[in-house]
């Protein structure tokens, strides 16, 4: 508690749009922590794990309806946020986000304060950063509980700033590109002037592929569209046979490939047998086949090398899945966020993302902003080949929390 008071006090200002009271928790025990006190930081984390890969796959697929090519989010950055934005709802609203994260809110901040300690502590070359913040209009008080909250349990970064200050942006870009080792920036072009707070939690990755395959080479080849064109382009092999867990089926293969951390992996899985892409996703649950991977001791890989950079509006796909309340104006329940103000709802919730692939490894990086508003060798060798369009997952082995699902139906646009 002491370390968490401290950082927060040794916060610097970037820019002088600024508003002289900084919120720091208080030294109380509150409600929430009461609560939870009992939750155990090596308990399994195998039922929160479930809760989060139904929730990442359950809204993979919504944002999958929008048809864009190469869809790329990143999950547990999305759950992160929209578990801080519950500690501040009620009734309906409250009930909404306890069916959409799988938990009760009052449960999960401690659980998923152990996941980032967890995931912070990954050992290897492997660099991983997950982080917080609030942002509130200086005009508005934030509710002392839930300042303390987020600050105890998802150790935010919470500032009270001029929202109608061009500087503000530039500040909490700044903080984004701080927090994405650069991979990241200019990610709010323009604050809404109904907006009364952004919370945002970023996600960095850059991890190294396991030795026995690192680095890979890189070489021209073809890519198969779904369409029936077929494309040149920079694919990754694994240049010899090594043993890999893979899973082959008269309807899809599938392969992980282990970054040198010995936690977190790359899994691909194509369909074979004619499906597209976007319904094998919708029919199939991805974690089922990564738990049915073997291994197999002669396995080539060949994939296409990426990077992109994707940026998707959520709400739509949110409010599919269940989460509808909080997006309106006369029904939402958000009290628990700000001080006097009444109704509070979300006007958005957005994620922006970028992932390469190459033949070192794979860095990628999201950043998810949610703006309340008021109104106001025995066997044969295995030859896998991804050239056609297959969707891939960068998981955490320990946790089971999902940090990035992706689509590729063309690795060249």
């Amino acid at each position: 508690m002491a370390i968490i008071i401290l950082l927060s006090l040794l916060a610097i200002f970037l820019t002088g749009c600024t508003n002289e009271v900084e919120y720091i928790p208080d030294m109380e025990i509150s409600t929430l922590e009461r609560n939870i006190l009992a939750f155990e930081r090596n308990q399994a984390f195998e039922d929160i794990g479930i809760a989060m890969s139904c929730f990442s796959q359950n809204l993979f697929r919504e944002i999958l309806v929008s048809g864009k090519e190469n869809a790329v989010i990143s999950p547990l950055s999305v759950y992160y946020v929209l578990a801080m934005v519950a500690l501040g709802a009620n009734g309906d609203t409250l009930y909404e986000f306890h069916a959409i994260l799988g938990k009760a809110p009052q449960d999960l901040a401690l659980k998923l304060a152990s996941i980032a300690q967890s995931l912070l502590n990954i050992e290897g070359s492997t660099k991983l950063n997950l982080a917080g913040s609030i942002w509130i209009c200086d005009e508005f008080m934030i509710k002392p509980e839930f300042n303390h909250n987020v600050i105890y349990f998802f150790n935010a970064y919470v500032r009270s700033r001029n929202f109608l200050c061009n500087d503000t942006i530039g500040e909490i870009n700044h903080w984004i590109y701080s927090q994405t080792k650069g991979l990241l920036y200019e990610v709010i072009e323009k604050i809404d002037e109904d907006a009364i707070m952004l919370l945002i939690n970023t996600l960095y990755l850059s991890a190294k592929w396991a030795s026995s395959f690192n680095p890979m080479n890189a070489n021209i080849n073809t890519f198969f569209l779904e369409c029936g064109n077929k494309i040149e382009t920079t694919f990754l092999s694994t240049n010899h046979f090594i043993t890999l867990a893979v899973s082959v089926t008269d309807y899809y293969e599938a392969v992980l490939l282990p970054y040198d951390d010995d936690r977190l992996g790359f899994f691909a899985v194509r369909p074979t047998d004619g499906t597209y892409i976007r319904d094998f996703v919708s029919t199939h649950d991805l974690m089922s086949i990564v738990n049915g991977l073997y291994i197999h001791h002669e396995v080539l890989v060949c994939i296409p090398k990426l990077d992109k950079e994707f940026d998707i509006g959520m709400n739509d796909s949110l409010q599919k899945l269940g989460l509808i309340s909080a997006f309106d104006g006369r029904l939402a329940n958000l009290q628990g966020l700000v001080e006097g103000y009444d109704p509070v709802y979300i006007y958005e919730v957005r994620q922006k993302v970028r992932i390469t692939v190459n033949t070192e490894g794979t860095e990628a990086a999201a950043a998810t902003i949610v703006t309340p508003s008021a109104e106001t060798s025995l066997l044969q060798p295995i030859e896998l080949n991804f050239n056609t369009p297959y969707v891939y997952i960068i998981f955490d082995n320990k946790t089971g929390a999902i940090l990035f699902m992706g689509i590729v139906d063309n690795p060249s646009s």
